[in-house]
């Protein structure tokens, strides 16, 4: 049994207001058809829109935004549940007080070298 905790999860810190945590995913513990992540974002921060190949879905663990897929833009909250097709833009705008926070997974998984790209920090416990 592998058990991922965010403390130890490579990350990435964008400027506009996200943390991402890369959990069970082919980088760290061999997956070959997933990716998962745990993404927080900062009251009036945001992911912004973006595409890729794998599908993917975002739960809403804490907080509310404003969640796009396509062309069609609603509110998300806590026990939402989003799916997003393959290559169709997304993204995700913390509109709220408090911070934002969801749980992601994709497939299948990204193109070779994207994980070690875009998680490229030390987790927290490397860094204490």
């Amino acid at each position: 049994m592998q058990i991922h905790k965010k403390e130890t999860a490579p990350r990435y810190l964008r400027s506009e207001g996200i943390t991402s945590y890369l959990l069970a995913s082919p980088r760290t513990c061999g997956a070959e058809h997933l990716t998962t992540t745990l993404a927080v974002i900062q009251p009036g921060g945001e992911q912004r829109i973006h595409s890729h190949h794998p599908e993917q879905v975002y739960f809403i663990i804490e907080g509310s935004g404003l969640m796009t897929v396509g062309d069609e833009t609603r509110r998300v909250c806590p026990g939402d549940c989003v799916f997003i097709p393959a290559a169709q833009p997304h993204g995700l705008k913390n509109d709220g007080p408090v911070e934002l926070r969801y749980f992601s997974a994709a497939a299948s998984v990204y193109p070779a070298g994207h994980l070690e790209a875009v998680w490229a920090l030390k987790s927290e416990a490397e860094m204490s």
